[in-house]
């Protein structure tokens, strides 16, 4: 049957017999636990050494969510962090009966187990939890029309400059037009010339 779904108390309590990442002095344990798409990193148990120490709690919101995996980690201060183990515990009897205890084996990367830790779970229901929504897909991208090109306008009429003064015209062409002189204008009516010197009146 469908599992309710609700909110998860995880406390990190201790661990014991871990293999000793370190060859001198003593090793500083921490965890990394994940649960579907939610992470927590415990605080570093210091000179915790092969039996560390944490009481820490954790809270996960679980819907369909079934096992949680745990990473148990070696901090370094000189050198890149080593893993100590890793295990994987089911959430089924948490979330059937409210609670369980369980003590996870470390195994090491050879798949030889080093000790356990020691975890509490508190489950309690909670029907008011739902997954996220999943965000709304993106609108299809439509292509943008094709431009529209525009046939470009043709160039000016240029008319030949007509040829210099005096230029002789190209060959094959007409003369040009001769120049219309106008007869001259008639005399006055009623004038006659005169002659010079003109002659006395009255003599």
């Amino acid at each position: 049957m469908a599992l309710d779904a609700g909110e998860l108390s995880m406390t990190l309590e201790f661990g014991q017999k871990l293999k000793d990442k370190d060859w001198f002095g003593k090793q500083d344990p921490y965890c990394i636990i994940k649960c579907g798409h939610q992470t927590y990193r415990s605080r570093t148990c210091t000179d915790g050494g092969k039996n560390p120490v944490w009481n820490e709690t954790f809270r996960f919101n679980i819907i369909n969510e079934n096992d949680i995996s745990l990473v148990c980690m070696d901090e370094d201060d000189t050198s890149r962090d080593d893993t100590i183990g890793s295990g994987t515990f089911t959430l089924a009897r948490a979330r059937e009966r409210g609670t369980d205890r369980i003590q996870v084996p470390m195994m090491s990367k050879s798949g030889k187990q080093h000790g356990f830790i020691s975890i509490n779970l508190v489950f309690t229901r909670n029907s008011a939890i739902r997954p996220q929504a999943a965000p709304a897909p993106y609108p299809a991208y439509a292509a943008p029309p094709p431009p529209t090109y525009y046939a470009a306008p043709a160039p000016p009429a240029y008319y030949a400059a007509p040829p210099p003064y005096g230029a002789m015209p190209p060959y094959g062409a007409a003369p040009p037009p001769a120049p219309y002189y106008g007869a001259p204008p008639a005399q006055y009516p009623g004038y006659a010339p005169q002659h010079y010197p003109p002659a006395a009146h009255g003599r």
